[in-house]
């Protein structure tokens, strides 16, 4: 899906004689990577740069973008720019550079507008129950890699043994508990443990108990 934004007249303070003129493309291709939708198909959109002085840098892009309602404003803390290849973005980097050098001058070249509108990622300690270790290790598991599929905690306790993390003969030896000790169902779905505030961090980490 593509769609277009159309620059207004007004020119801000940091830019006032700046020309779309600088290089060849006026045309910036971007697209949208929300962690909520992290497994769904992402949308592109082709964002009109033509006034210059109204879309000087990226700061600018993500004023409208928020401005026109194409996203929730109250995401706006948490959203930030990436090239193609996943390297972070400087807000004030210039548009115009940054179709110079090919960036968002294709689709195949999109800058990625990163929103966390959930954590990216669930942080895991390995807890022994009789094994005697005395320290054992916490963990992040990003959720945002294209091939972890992780909407519940039965689909992570696959990955970590898949991993080989833990080894096979456990398997049966396993289970779930909030940081508070509750414990979790395998069923539980890990964006309703983040939204409450567990698995979050490394202080606030999911407790996977082995019985070992």
């Amino acid at each position: 899906m593509t769609s277009s934004i159309t620059c207004g007249s007004v020119a801000p303070a940091h830019c006032p004689s700046v020309t779309a003129t600088r290089c060849g493309s006026t045309e910036l291709w971007i697209t949208y990577h929300q962690a909520s939708r992290a497994h769904k198909h992402m949308t592109a959109q082709l964002v009109d740069c033509s006034d210059a002085a109204h879309i000087y840098d990226l700061e600018d892009v993500l004023d409208h973008i928020f401005q026109q309602g194409f996203v929730d404003p109250k995401w706006r803390s948490v959203s930030w720019w990436e090239d193609c290849k996943s390297l972070r973005l400087k807000a004030c980097d210039i548009v115009q550079d940054l179709l110079a050098r090919g960036a968002g001058s294709t689709p195949e070249t999109a800058l990625r507008l990163i929103i966390a509108d959930i954590p990216l990622a669930v942080w895991v300690h390995y807890e022994y129950v009789h094994a005697g270790h005395l320290h054992t290790a916490t963990q992040r598991f990003r959720l945002d890699l294209p091939h972890l599929k992780c909407e519940r905690l039965a689909h992570l306790t696959n990955h970590i043994f898949a991993k080989g993390y833990l080894p096979a003969k456990t398997r049966s030896l396993v289970c779930w508990k909030a940081p508070c000790g509750k414990v979790l169902d395998e069923c539980t779905k890990v964006e309703d443990v983040l939204a409450l505030g567990e698995g979050v961090c490394e202080g606030k980490a999911l407790r996977l108990v082995i019985d070992l």
